[in-house]
């Protein structure tokens, strides 16, 4: 893929004319970028490159593509920027700026055909990945990934942003390198490193990282307890891979071995590893887990390929949990069981209770209903004997006194209860003493003959019928015989 390499010239008003010189020092397949002044931006630009070839800016504000050079004459800016790509041993040499006869800048441009080689790096979605370039030097450090005809800067070391989005970047004495966390099928692309000069002049791309990611990698997860040994085995493809190993860490691009097997011994330590060629898989054994044991684990293949990443075919997120965890976890348990016991008796005894109580109410309702209707009094005048000695329904056989006294007596007369006879109790008041008197009469026939003093002169005779609820009694007057 070809890529536009852009180097900026500034055109400044009231510049002055010099010779000044600048180096610059790329690499093979890489880009520079540079700077040239101009006293005057509405005025056309050249370029003359090694072998006294020139090159004139004809356009403003838009880019002129003359085969690997491309030019960029920004009248806002008051510059002209230059773009070199895929640099050669050949384009070593001298570049001059003009402006008329006029000589604004020179660019002392070598190409180092020893830089470090295009890079092919997998990343695997949701982990973390690192691109690292090597390098040593004052200048400013960057990564910028290509996006059409530009590469569009990232982050860079003259800021002081050391962040953003997903993106991180991390300068060491030997080295500097950005980690993308949380990586996504979007993150797949061309990136460059590279480093640029403090005043501006200058910048030029020093290794292409090429970033593939897979979607998919085979995951699985394990929660020992500490103390516990702890085995798992990792399934390898088929192909040339040698010295398969397994490490930690959310990054498995810097993650480093903490078994392999090209150890001669493969059983040190807490870990050890067995392969299985037939099967083509490799098992993993750790000792007596502990909590430091938490973490991510990979198991790889260190690749034979210089310019690819390792590849990777397995990942195992181990989490130790300790004992007293566990037993705060069962108890935690125990409680819930004996909290969801405890509201399961207490809805039963609810509704044993409200069962309770509808019943209850039913039975009341009931004994009212039948004490409301079982019993009714009915005042009834005794007749005189020419009324008739005949009696409808009820007789009753009885021996009432002959002598009147100033107080009542009550007769009580229980009835069998039938579907032609009354079933009830009668209560007879008769004149008598100062005190009540009470006698029952049980009827065991099926009629009977009330016999009662003649004499029309006695007080009324009234009677209480005691009846159940499915018939009514039926009261005929009482007769004298």
């Amino acid at each position: 893929m070809s890529f536009l390499l852009l180097l900026l010239f500034s055109l400044m008003t009231g510049c002055e004319a010099s010779s000044k010189e600048s180096k610059v020092k790329g690499c093979t397949d890489g880009w520079v970028e540079f700077t040239c002044e101009c006293p005057k931006p509405n005025e056309h630009v050249y370029l003359v490159i090694p072998k006294k070839t020139t090159i004139k800016s004809t356009k403003k504000d838009v880019w002129e593509n003359k085969g690997r050079v491309s030019l960029y004459h920004d009248t806002k800016e008051k510059n002209l920027r230059m773009a070199i790509k895929q640099l050669e041993q050949k384009d070593i040499g001298t570049y001059t700026c003009k402006f008329k006869n006029n000589e604004i800048k020179k660019l002392e441009l070598d190409v180092d055909k020893d830089c470090q080689k295009q890079f092919n790096q997998t990343a695997y979605r949701t982990a973390k990945t690192t691109i690292t370039c090597d390098h040593t030097g004052n200048e400013y450090k960057f990564f910028c990934k290509e996006k059409g005809s530009i590469c569009e800067d990232i982050l860079s070391t003259k800021s002081s942003l050391k962040s953003k989005g997903t993106f991180t970047l991390t300068e060491t004495n030997s080295s500097f390198s950005m980690s993308i966390s949380k990586v996504s099928s979007r993150d797949a692309g061309v990136y460059w490193c590279g480093v640029e000069t403090h005043e501006g002049s200058y910048r030029a791309a020093l290794r292409k990282i090429q970033l593939e990611v897979e979607a998919t990698i085979t995951r699985f997860t394990k929660s020992p307890t500490v103390g516990q040994n702890l085995t798992y085995w990792c399934e390898y493809p088929n192909g040339a891979l040698i010295n398969k190993f397994i490490c930690k860490g959310e990054d498995p691009s810097i993650c480093q071995p903490l078994v392999s097997t090209a150890q001669h011994n493969n059983n040190t330590g807490r870990f050890s590893m067995k392969e299985d060629k037939e099967k083509r898989n490799i098992t993993i054994t750790v000792r007596n887990v502990t909590t430091d044991d938490t973490g991510t684990y990979w198991c790889g293949a260190k690749s034979t390929d210089k310019t690819g990443s390792n590849p990777f075919f397995h990942k195992l997120v181990m989490t130790v949990g300790g004992s007293q965890v566990v037993i705060t976890v069962i108890v935690c348990v125990v409680v819930l069981l004996l909290l969801l016991l405890l509201f399961v008796l207490i809805v039963i005894l609810f509704y044993r209770r409200r069962s309770h109580s509808k019943t209850t109410g039913k039975e009341a309702v009931s004994q009212n209903m039948k004490q409301d209707y079982v019993y009714e009094e009915i005042q009834q005048p005794v007749q005189t004997p020419d009324s008739g000695n005949e009696m409808n329904t009820i007789y009753a056989n009885a021996n009432f006194p002959t002598n009147p006294s100033a107080s009542l007596h009550y007769s009580t007369v229980n009835f069998q209860s039938s579907s032609d006879r009354v079933g009830g109790e009668a209560v007879i008041l008769k004149p008598s003493s100062a005190a009540c008197e009470y006698s029952a009469v049980k009827q065991s026939e099926t009629y009977s003959t009330v016999n009662q003093p003649s004499s029309s002169s006695e007080d009324p005779l009234y009677a209480t019928v005691n009846k159940p609820q499915q018939h009514r009694a039926k009261i005929s007057p009482v007769r004298n015989l």
